[in-house]
């Protein structure tokens, strides 16, 4: 199993140093005086010190060679001041995602859903997206934040030890079921600037077609409070200690109202796979519509979740 370590948000880099021309100075006249004298100063070096001529030439070519090239303009792609991560990410570029026609039909699909379903292609999108992730990244990248709205979006922004690394890495995300990769940030980033900080906006496309029946995920009011406190145990006892959920938004959905909770708590990268594993084994009917873990700098990650709750009568 790859271990994947989320390092501390990076900072941005500095702006690139613009090597400019100087503006020419002094009139055309004096320009074409300089340059008679300067001929017949070189003319009369040339007949008395052809030696020490000799040795001008070689050095001005010396340094010529050895002047270091301008700094090109980082491109759009290369922005060294990247936007300040939040958990919002996803929301803010998934549309330019989803200019592919293939993803507004995802959308639609998933839309069409009726809540049982969708809760149930949230635990299996969210859980599949973490082990499909693991498997692609190699031992040498580290990430700073990762975000994942079901049913496919994600966002990634890390560290690669050099261009192959990230290379490798890109590589893996494309070959992901669906996957519609859009490059992000690419900078280098060290003391030799060798490594490279990067970001992807992505989309996959998991099937639907294994949703048959889904079970009832329709919570009923009075059994709403024991749903929130199943959910704190489990995480308990996988070591992660959730606050206290905060109702976010409250909307009706039919005759169902679709309750969304705004939780956060400590945990790693494996510890969130687990919570999702484990809440799907003990049938909680909460679902998720998004998580975000950000790196504090040890193996532990800030993690914000959003939860869902289809409350009944």
């Amino acid at each position: 199993m790859i271990r994947i370590n989320l390092l501390k948000p990076l900072e941005p880099q500095a702006l690139p140093l613009i090597l400019e021309e100087p503006p020419g100075r002094g009139r055309k006249s004096m320009l074409i005086l300089g340059g008679l004298v300067l001929v017949a100063v070189l003319a009369i070096a040339v007949l008395q010190f052809p030696s020490l001529f000799g040795g001008m030439v070689a050095h001005e070519g010396k340094t010529e060679q050895t002047k270091a090239p301008p700094v090109p303009r980082p491109t759009e792609q290369e922005n060294p001041h990247p936007k300040r991560v939040t958990s919002q990410a996803v929301e803010e570029t998934v549309r330019d995602i989803q200019d592919n026609p293939d993803q507004q039909n995802l959308e639609t699909n998933y839309a069409d859903l009726v809540p049982s379903e969708k809760i149930e292609l949230q635990y299996y999108a969210s859980n599949r997206i973490l082990k499909d992730i693991k498997s692609v990244t190699p031992p040498d990248i580290g990430f700073a934040n990762f975000i994942f709205s079901p049913p496919g979006d994600f966002y990634v922004h890390g560290l690669a030890a050099d261009e192959q690394q990230l290379q490798q890495f890109q590589k893996g995300l494309s070959g992901l079921a669906g996957a519609s990769i859009r490059p992000g940030l690419n900078v280098p980033a060290g003391t030799h600037g060798k490594a490279k900080e990067f970001s992807f906006f992505g989309t996959v496309k998991f099937p639907f077609d294994y949703i048959q029946t889904p079970p009832d995920h329709t919570i009923p009011k009075a059994k709403l409070p024991a749903e929130l406190k199943q959910l704190k145990t489990v995480a308990a006892n996988l070591g992660i200690r959730l606050n206290e959920p905060k109702l976010i938004s409250s909307t009706s959905t039919g005759t169902l109202k679709k309750n969304v909770y705004a939780i956060k708590g400590d945990c790693s990268f494996q510890q969130m796979q687990d919570l999702i594993t484990d809440l799907k084994e003990a049938k909680s009917n909460l679902g998720f519509i998004k998580f975000a873990m950000m790196a504090r700098g040890d193996e532990k990650v800030n993690a914000e979740m959003d939860i869902a709750a289809y409350v009944g009568p």
